[in-house]
């Protein structure tokens, strides 16, 4: 598209930054774990990776959210109600909002996704809706939203399809190894970016992902737009994860990952000086 960063910069009271992994910021989706009962200290996935990354043929180490949300925001009416989104200028399409967010993202850090993978990305792809929709339209706009980002366009390629009848398994926050089937061959090896526009449970992206690895991916990284988060959690990080984000002012200069080397460059630097 034309300029993400100056569309997106009417919208950054929107996002939220989104923590690097750490003690009480799960690994995988940077929300907040619970306690293990042996040390009474965080674990470094929260519960609800543990159950979704089980029973796969593998799964993605790596979900990279653009912003954290939670369910009394605007970002989360955009992203989930499909609703515009309205800045300093007005309103604003919903495609347009979204394809300027992960824009503006890749821009300033493809080369934290890439490192990620191991590499350059060869394939990029979306998470299809598990609604009954055949076939082409099965795809939501989260493929017309990478199809409008430069960078990413010319790696689309349109490989998931969900299976239906697991859709129930999938909406009760639980991944299943056949809840995608892959469309076509060549992935062998393939460092695959997966794009998806939100991540509650994880039970998507990791069954997306298993069924990418089964057939034969080398890397995948999810990129998503916001992670829903929820303040109100009985572990005690999620409310500290969402107040200490709604602090701290949004930039696209900073993401979870670098923001994780940086923090460890600072120390290092701190103990050698």
């Amino acid at each position: 598209m034309g300029d993400a960063e100056a569309f997106t910069r009417e919208f950054l009271p929107l996002y939220r930054p989104v923590p690097p992994a750490q003690p009480g910021v799960c690994r995988i989706c940077h929300s907040g774990p619970n306690n293990a009962d042996d040390t009474g200290g965080p674990w470094d996935t929260c519960a609800s990776c543990k159950r979704t990354t089980k029973n796969l043929y593998g799964h993605t180490k790596h979900v990279v959210p653009i912003s954290l949300t939670a369910k009394d925001t605007q970002l989360y009416d955009v992203v989930v109600y499909k609703r515009d989104a309205f800045g300093s200028a007005g309103r604003r399409k919903r495609s347009d909002f979204l394809t300027a967010t992960v824009t503006h993202f890749y821009q300033r850090h493809a080369d934290c996704l890439q490192g990620l993978a191991g590499g350059p990305f060869t394939l990029v792809t979306t998470i299809p809706s598990t609604r009954d929709e055949r076939p082409l339209e099965a795809f939501h706009t989260m493929w017309q939203v990478v199809g409008g980002v430069d960078a990413l366009a010319r790696l689309h390629r349109p490989l998931l399809e969900a299976d239906d009848k697991l859709a129930p398994v999938l909406a009760d926050r639980w991944s299943h190894r056949d809840a995608f089937r892959i469309r076509g061959d060549g992935l062998a090896g393939a460092r695959v970016l997966l794009v998806d526009d939100l991540f509650v449970s994880g039970a998507h992206v990791q069954s997306a992902a298993s069924a990418l690895i089964e057939k034969g991916a080398g890397a995948v990284v999810a990129l998503v737009i916001a992670r829903v988060i929820n303040p109100e959690s009985k572990d005690p990080y999620s409310a500290r994860i969402w107040q200490e984000s709604r602090d701290r002012p949004f930039s696209f200069d900073r993401c979870c990952v670098c923001a994780k080397r940086d923090d460890f460059l600072g120390r290092v630097a701190a103990t050698t000086a």
